[in-house]
């Protein structure tokens, strides 16, 4: 595609400079240019792309587009926009042919529920035999085809990449995580969701919108600014999804446990590994644990009802649901007591998780919890997991999750201030605090009995812990595994 014919995407453009290069692509990243590209120069949080246009161009960029102002000394035409990443965006859009008009988009977005629903709506789809491509946290993926996830939304580019993927290999669908950095820095703009779903708000990235109100109404574009959106399902039961559902009135549907609403499930049974429900008179069994679960099921059933599925194909697809990497994830090394693997990294899915433990077991038998919070990321939550672990836990070890550039001890000290001082004393001790998190994951597995539950929580899928700028290897359920193999030597 020509310079001049791509650039049609964008409105107030200037094209500085002579020329009308034939472009083979687009490229965000100066290490990743080839020639014949056209490269976007995207302001970052810590970096400037304008800084490697030069190094672009060397690498055989045809053009450039830039923000603001053109730049000097180099010989290629520059695209003059007033925001890079919105032109990134159309610009993909366009000369992709926009993919997201062939394959239908379904967005899941909210605090915690976001994997596993993408993955239950998946699930569904598939068993109504329409192939569906997926985009989350813990992977993006195509067919058989699986690519590691930097980020719960990739980059506008990456997106659309991915859907024209997906569209070659004939996915008739795209289930996705739409995250609220996502939305706020419009890595979405220009897809044509066709369904839009909200799972709940709690307290995560206030380090970013400072505020809730800020928070939802970053949340809260999904449903409002995307026209093409037919279906739109929240969380009736959470105040802020009942705060969007008044707004979008008959624009949209409830689910919920607690408040009548139009998916209202009925007659819930939670058990080990299993749970039951009815919607409107429909009995749905899902192969997975926890209260939490069930609304993550209602949000793919009320979603995919009003896409005009059929409820048989909703049935079937829950009932063949997948277990989901790193969430409320069974460890086993032929040990007598129970270890759960989950990424609970907010106040709201800690209590969760720990709720949903502790329902597993019988009179007598302990929860231990295992878990630590990130570095460079919102500090307000700390005293509140610190809290939220002493009283909901009978024993717990604070350990180290992702200090990233902070101290892990400051982290743990914050953390510690949420719990009262006698619980980490030895007289009525139910608190410990090990920094070094393989040591930590010994230590609970060592206290554990016969009966016990171990919830190790923070981290899920991941397979690395990331200590100053450096990603080291790390992952919870490996080392489980190494422990309980040793300790049964």
């Amino acid at each position: 595609m020509k310079l001049l014919a791509l650039v049609k995407a964008l409105r107030g453009a200037k094209v500085m400079g002579k020329g009308d290069p034939a472009l083979s692509g687009i490229a965000e990243n100066s290490k990743q240019t080839r020639p014949g590209d056209l490269f976007v120069c995207v302001p970052g949080a810590k970096v400037d792309g304008r800084a490697y246009a030069e190094e672009a161009v060397r690498s055989g960029a045809k053009a450039l587009v830039v923000e603001g102002a053109a730049l000097k000394g180099l010989e290629v035409p520059q695209v003059v926009v007033k925001d890079s990443r919105e032109a990134l965006a159309l610009l993909a859009h366009a000369f992709f042919k926009d993919p997201s008009r062939k394959v239908k988009v379904v967005g899941v977005t909210g605090t915690k529920g976001k994997t596993t629903t993408t993955y239950l709506i998946r699930s569904i789809l598939e068993a109504a035999g329409q192939p569906a491509g997926l985009i989350g946290t813990i992977s993006y993926q195509i067919g058989r085809k699986a690519y590691e996830a930097n980020n719960t939304t990739p980059s506008s580019l990456t997106l659309v990449k991915l859907l024209e993927e997906m569209r070659r290999a004939k996915c008739k669908w795209a289930v996705m995580e739409v995250s609220s950095h996502a939305l706020e820095m419009k890595r979405v703009l220009g897809i044509e969701f066709r369904g839009a779903v909200f799972t709940n708000l709690g307290r995560d990235h206030l380090d970013y919108h400072k505020t809730f109100a800020n928070y939802f109404r970053a949340k809260r574009r999904l449903f409002t600014e995307f026209g093409s959106v037919e279906a739109r399902a929240a969380n009736a039961d959470d105040a802020y999804g009942r705060k969007l559902l008044k707004e979008l009135g008959s624009k949209a549907a409830g689910y919920g446990i607690r408040t009548p609403c139009a998916y209202q499930a009925r007659n819930v049974e939670t058990h080990p590994g299993r749970i039951r429900f009815e919607v409107r008179g429909r009995a749905f069994e899902v192969p997975l644990t926890g209260l939490f679960n069930v609304y993550n099921s209602l949000a793919a059933i009320s979603v995919l009802r009003e896409l005009g599925l059929s409820w048989e194909a909703l049935e079937e697809g829950l009932r063949r649901a997948p277990a989901v990497p790193g969430r409320f994830e069974k460890v086993s090394a032929g040990q007598d007591f129970t270890v759960l693997v989950d990424y609970a990294h907010t106040p709201d899915a800690l209590e969760q998780a720990l709720q949903a433990s502790r329902a597993l077991l019988k009179e007598g038998q302990r929860l231990i919890s295992v878990f630590g919070c990130g570095g460079d990321r919102d500090r307000t939550k700390r005293p509140l997991m610190g809290g939220i672990s002493a009283r909901l836990a009978d024993r717990t070890v604070v350990t180290s999750d992702n200090p990233r550039t902070e101290d892990p001890r400051s982290i743990l000290g914050e953390i510690v201030k949420g719990i009262p001082a006698r619980l980490v004393q030895n007289g009525h001790r139910r608190v410990w605090v090990e920094e070094d998190r393989e040591a930590a994951i010994r230590l609970a597995l060592s206290m554990a009995q016969k009966g016990d539950l171990v919830l190790i929580a923070g981290k899920g899928h991941e397979t690395y812990q990331i200590v100053g700028n450096e990603k080291h290897h790390f992952d919870d359920r490996e080392v489980v595994q190494r422990v309980l193999k040793e300790s049964a030597k």
